[in-house]
């Protein structure tokens, strides 16, 4: 069981950033649509497929490594503090199309000590995001944004609100 503080702390936390996302919310966002190079494209600036794919920033496994190596840590360190088998690790690491789970990748970014930023910057080489509408993510928020980058008390929280453990 969670201590108390720390329960009511992120009760605080998902209560405050938690977007109930419902079928009748209006999501008309305003955003400039922006290429990787600054190239602006929309209904008044046509961008060719081929502007777009040339575009394509790296990818997950570039990402994944380019951390690692940034951190100083070995692979073994990452992949235990992760609390991921040497086989899901070994797939990322000779694969470059495997896809992960979302899961997995938040598991990485918590053993790399990753900040909010550098954490959705490696949700999206993945294809992933943090939705404010999800409890699980906000609680990986929550911890990430405390610098709390321990993944049994993480996943001690999660299960604790019925959320999908990482790893």
């Amino acid at each position: 069981m969670l201590n108390i503080e720390l329960k009511k702390s992120i009760d605080e936390y998902i209560k405050n950033h938690f977007i109930n996302v419902t079928l009748e919310n209006d999501f008309s966002v305003e955003s400039e649509n922006v290429t990787k190079s600054g190239e602006k494209f929309g209904s008044d600036n046509k961008v060719t497929l081929d502007q777009l794919m040339n575009d394509i920033g790296d990818s997950f496994q570039d990402k994944l490594f380019s951390y690692i190596d940034e951190s100083g840590m070995t692979d073994v360190e990452v992949y235990k503090k992760a609390n991921i088998d040497r086989k899901l690790f070994s797939k990322i690491r000779s694969n470059p199309m495997y896809h992960p789970r979302k899961q997995t990748v938040l598991a990485l970014a918590i053993a790399l000590q990753l900040n909010i930023e550098q954490t959705v910057d490696l949700l999206t080489s993945a294809e992933y995001a943090l939705s404010p509408g999800s409890k699980g993510d906000l609680i990986v928020k929550y911890f990430i944004e405390h610098e709390i980058f321990d993944i049994m008390t993480i996943n001690f929280a999660l299960d604790e609100y019925g959320q999908p453990i990482l790893g």
